[in-house]
């Protein structure tokens, strides 16, 4: 005949396993809080290509914002598209990103002003001296590039000796030309014979400018005011 389990024994045992489920969801979180920091997309997925010729290809995309390069995964391997002069837009999801220089912007507003958005994160390994809680410039490169030449800034999540920052911008295009557009002074020096009514607008409807949807609402109204 078995003896029972005393008292003590499964005392020991419900410890054991509420200190195990609360070190793992711990863990779960923490791991969880790493996923895709410096992606714009939470997991890669399937995106389109059109080029300047015509034709689309299809790829298994996300959009890195340390190394700011279009990232797609072949047999296993995630590599840069290249050659960005050929490449005319590129679709993930519902989303749309366009070439500019070595980058992409994702369209948020398109019209004769149309409203862009850099998607662009900082990183500083941990010890590297950065001045007023800042990003020390020479620190932050040299993290992109261990991290780019070991392959690790291509992984969805970074080793946790890393801290990312934001350091996302908006462009407004107006005839052709890009200007920044990350306060009310900077798009009021974009339409300076609409100041009064852009200063207004933003007045009228509490907009936030750091908000990305009130942004996209006042580069809307600027359209109308240059119709």
């Amino acid at each position: 005949m078995k003896k029972p389990i005393s008292n003590t024994t499964l005392l020991i045992i419900f410890l054991f396993l509420v200190t195990y489920l609360t070190d793992t969801q711990a863990q779960v979180q923490n791991d969880t809080s790493l996923i895709a920091t410096h992606y714009v997309f939470p997991d890669f997925v399937l995106g389109s290509v059109k080029m300047k010729d015509g034709l689309t290809e299809s790829a298994i995309m996300n959009y890195n914002m340390l190394t700011q390069e279009m990232i797609f995964e072949k047999d296993g391997v995630m590599l840069a598209l290249d050659s960005l002069v050929a490449i005319d837009t590129v679709y993930i999801e519902s989303r749309i990103f366009v070439p500019h220089e070595n980058v992409f912007y994702e369209v948020l507003v398109r019209g004769p002003v149309s409203l862009f958005v850099q998607h662009k994160c900082n990183i500083l390994a941990a010890g590297n001296p950065s001045g007023y809680g800042g990003t020390s410039e020479t620190g932050a490169s040299r993290s992109l590039t261990s991290l780019t030449n070991s392959g690790r800034a291509y992984k969805l999540t970074l080793p946790s000796e890393f801290h990312v920052t934001d350091g996302t911008k908006f462009w407004i295009r107006r005839d052709n030309t890009f200007y920044k557009a990350n306060n009310s002074a900077q798009i009021i020096n974009i339409f300076p014979e609409k100041g009064i009514e852009i200063k207004q607008f933003i007045k009228q409807n509490k907009l936030d400018l750091k908000n990305t949807n009130d942004l996209v609402a006042l580069v809307v109204k600027c359209n109308e005011f240059t119709r």
